[in-house]
């Protein structure tokens, strides 16, 4: 939707990340996408959710101005890395949890839950980035919705049988769905249904079996990959029902694991 410059807020002195549209991709649905993801964002205030400072337009240029985030998308990190250590993903998949429990109590839903949408900088923090599909649990009118013209949205490795139905019935429990294939591709090192075309990955988040990261990883525990199945369930009701429930059964694996440094990883009790 729009290209990302570092840049520096010379009245504050500080480093930020500028998200800009072309003057030049200025048509109705693009503006209004870009200003629901500002208006979103804005919504939020949660240490892992990268943070709005400033929206503004100059001589046909909209933009809005972020704080900046050192650090690596998962997407990348896998890849550079290979699957990743399961303490390190635990925490990954904790505090994204997090962030959407600080979402969804500001009736925030992101829609677009994905490796690349979550940056980790050298302290081991995780932020939440690109709230562009995001919308507003509660909408007056479907005119208000930003898929009211029925175009499915997200991306096909990780979206959620019912938000490929009709996103506007995707709630908490959508984006639990995808951060469970999240932490499947963080565990294995790939999506959890990653041959075919498009149908075909639609057809197999919304009617295949959700695979077990041991049948690629053996040595994963037995409860986390439980986790993992749960979080992907085809139906909303047969998942975490909130991410405060997710958060409650990382920390209670985490302690029977014996990771200690897990649970200072998490504000919610």
């Amino acid at each position: 939707m729009g290209a990302v410059f570092r840049a520096v807020d010379k009245t504050l002195g500080r480093t930020v990340a500028v998200k800009v549209v072309s003057n030049e991709s200025t048509d109705d649905e693009t503006l209004r996408r870009f200003r629901n993801e500002a208006q979103s964002a804005a919504r939020l205030d949660h240490p892992n959710i990268a943070r709005v400072y400033y929206v503004g337009e100059d001589q046909g240029w909209n933009y809005i101005v972020f704080e900046y985030i050192e650090g690596v998308n998962i997407r990348d990190l896998v890849e550079h890395k290979g699957p990743l250590q399961l303490e390190e993903a635990i925490s990954y998949l904790l505090q994204v949890a997090e962030a959407l429990d600080h979402a969804s109590e500001r009736n925030v839903v992101h829609r677009d839950i994905k490796p690349s949408n979550v940056l980790v900088m050298p302290d081991g923090r995780a932020k939440l980035v690109d709230m562009g599909l995001a919308r507003q649990h509660h909408v007056d009118s479907p005119a208000e919705d930003l898929t009211a013209t029925g175009v499915t949205l997200g991306t096909f490795d990780y979206i959620s049988p019912e938000q490929a139905k009709d996103p506007r019935s995707a709630d908490v429990r959508s984006d639990l769905y995808s951060l469970g294939c999240t932490i499947y591709y963080m565990l294995t090192g790939m999506p959890p249904f990653p041959e075919g075309t498009v149908l075909q990955k639609l057809l197999s988040h919304s009617s295949e079996p959700p695979p077990d990261p041991r049948e690629l990883r053996p040595e994963v525990p037995e409860r986390i990959a439980a986790i993992v199945c749960k979080l992907m369930a085809k139906q909303p009701s047969s998942r975490h029902a909130t991410p405060r429930a997710l958060i409650s059964d990382l920390l209670s694996v985490a302690d029977e694991l014996g990771m200690e440094g897990i649970a200072s990883r998490t504000t919610v009790t």
